[in-house]
């Protein structure tokens, strides 16, 4: 039969037409392949929540379909059947041109019919005895409407397929209405899957929130509470009514009818200037992959309110690593009180650390002051350098962590306080715990979360780092040439990021917007140290080497005294001395 003399829609010609083109002829015998064993059953275990909802929409029309002689049948998206119920004589017929599971219908197999249409098309169709482009075919009749899933996408098509004489009008309705119902389970599916996810998503991502969150039912009792609010509200508090709290905001929630609704009380306190200053975890620059691990380690520690001991070499970023700490904790609208334990001398480490009465101690002020912890109450204290704290302060540090409550010096009274620790230093504490100088029931109170942070050679994003420091320095888009990016990464940075930022400055003003080269990065090469030997063998002076050792551990430390002896393991006090009897110039 050729194209001209059938009586065909404009898809049915499209279709013959794209068969016409596949090289098949009308009278060609028809592929037989069918797919058994393993790779059918792979192919039913991949669509097996397709095929079980299918089942359930087959059900009901089951008595109906066998009644008239047909047969149901789910394809999926390739055009393989996976899915028959129907007529058990016809389904006979039908298996000789195999009309069965297993057997794949797309249009370059079997030519125009309803199935293959209904995929390449996408929309529901009818084929009818002659308007199969097989002769074979001929003597069926077929409906078929493809399924979507809720993005539009093809899932499969829902096929209604007899002989041509048991024709009937309403077979294509019977199949579009078997596909949307298949298609209305699917998506009611999706739906609840999204909704159980959203519901774990909302659940964690409100655990996780340093804002205290709570979720209020009718009767304002409390049904749901963060971590966060649970500090404040107490464990057992779920199930009770909700007493308003001093700085928790009230909101309703409902739907559209207001037949569901919630109420979330949110804290909302604002925060100080200072507050707004502190670092977060963004300000985290780098891909190194060490670092990277680090810094998760370090955001899964704010969420909790055990201690946090930061590790590393001078320069490493200590202090910003706390402050992110505590800005991404529950803590964050609370003080982050710092204290330098090497830049106090020792007699007056008590009095900053718990404060002192007024007369406590010659050259006290009248009024007295307030110690750091007290000033840190229900906030965060970052004790910088706590290697260098004598053993004394060290004493009345652990008495306080584990009693809970301070003695300001001179007087007799108690104060309870509450905070969290986060302790840092660039010494080894266990060598020190044998050395004598550090207690070693204050580090194992310490070390709650241990995070050591890596130097900055042995990071492997030395470049995007250097990118971040010369952005912050208003140099949109830095040009380093290869040369000084050789030097970059060549150079071993004792004074680490501290050094590198500090390099980088000196470095941007000599090139004077040109293209920073090695000539600009003033820092000391292998073997140009006046520590080694020179060609000629002449050794520098004691006087010259330690000339040279200060004046590169105070441009490291960006000129800060306490922790440039830190780094050259000397006294703060005999650092200065030598700074004068040099006469080095500090900026």
């Amino acid at each position: 039969m050729s194209l001209e003399h059938t009586n065909l829609t404009n898809v049915m010609a499209q279709s013959w037409k794209r068969c016409h083109d596949f090289g098949l002829s009308p009278s060609d015998p028809v592929e037989d392949h069918i797919l058994t064993g393993n790779r059918i059953q792979e192919v039913l275990k991949h669509n097996k929540h397709i095929v079980n909802y299918a089942e359930q929409v087959f059900e009901k029309m089951k008595d109906s379909i066998t009644q008239s002689g047909q047969v149901a049948l789910l394809i999926d998206a390739r055009g393989t059947i996976i899915h028959a119920v129907g007529d058990p004589g016809f389904s006979r017929r039908a298996e000789i041109v195999q009309l069965q599971v297993g057997a794949n219908w797309e249009e370059k197999r079997k030519g125009t019919n309803a199935i293959g249409v209904a995929l390449m098309e996408k929309i529901p169709v009818r084929v009818h005895a002659q308007e199969h482009y097989f002769s074979s075919n001929h003597f069926l009749t077929c409906a078929s409407s493809p399924v979507f899933d809720s993005t539009g996408q093809l899932l499969g098509v829902i096929n209604i397929s007899g002989k041509q004489e048991h024709y009937h009008p309403h077979t294509l309705s019977l199949a579009c209405m078997a596909a949307d119902s298949l298609q209305n389970k699917i998506i009611m599916e999706e739906s609840n899957r999204e909704h159980l996810i959203t519901l774990k998503e909302l659940e964690y991502t409100a655990h996780t929130n340093p804002l205290p969150l709570i979720s209020l039912d009718r009767d304002n009792r409390i049904i749901r509470a963060n971590q966060a609010a649970i500090r404040i509200v107490g464990k057992d508090a779920i199930g009770k009514e909700f007493i308003p709290v001093e700085g928790f905001a009230v909101e309703t929630i409902h739907d559209h009818h207001h037949k569901v609704w919630r109420s979330v009380a949110v804290q909302n306190k604002k925060l100080s200037e200072a507050e707004r200053r502190l670092y977060t975890f963004d300000d985290i620059a780098g891909s190194c992959p060490t670092l990277m691990q680090k810094k998760e380690l370090a955001q899964r520690a704010a969420l909790t309110d055990y201690p946090v001991l930061l590790l590393g070499e001078s320069g490493t970023g200590k202090e910003l690593f706390a402050q992110s700490i505590h800005t991404a904790s529950a803590r964050f609208a609370e003080p982050f009180i710092a204290l330098n334990c090497s830049a106090i001398p020792e007699s007056l480490v008590e009095s900053e650390l718990f404060g002192y009465e007024r007369g406590a101690f010659t050259g006290a002020s009248k009024d007295g002051s307030t110690g750091k912890f007290e000033a840190a109450h229900r906030g965060t204290l970052f004790l910088d350098e706590i290697g260098d704290m004598p053993l004394r302060a060290q004493a009345a540090l652990l008495r306080v962590l584990q009693e809970g409550i301070i003695t300001p010096v001179g007087s007799t009274k108690n104060k309870p306080i509450e905070v969290r620790v986060v302790a840092a230093t660039n010494k080894n504490l266990l060598e020190e715990i044998k050395a004598g100088r550090f207690r070693a029931d204050l580090y194992y109170r310490l070390k709650g979360i241990q995070i050591t942070l890596p130097s900055l050679r042995d990071r492997s994003d030395i470049m995007l780092l250097v990118g971040k420091l010369l952005h912050k320095q208003n140099i949109a888009f830095p040009v380093i040439t290869e040369r000084a990016q050789e030097k970059l990464r060549r150079y071993s940075w004792p004074g680490n990021i501290r050094e590198l930022n500090s390099v980088l400055v000196q470095a941007s003003f000599l090139a004077e917007g040109e293209p920073i080269g090695p000539e600009h990065l003033l820092i000391e090469e292998e073997g140009e140290s006046p520590l080694t030997e020179d060609k000629g063998g002449t050794i520098p002076s004691l006087k010259e080497a330690e000339v040279f050792a200060i004046k590169k551990a105070l441009q490291s430390t960006e000129w800060n005294l306490s922790k440039a002896a830190a780094l050259l393991k000397i006294g703060r006090t005999t650092l200065y001395r030598k700074i004068e009897e040099y006469g080095i110039t500090v900026f």
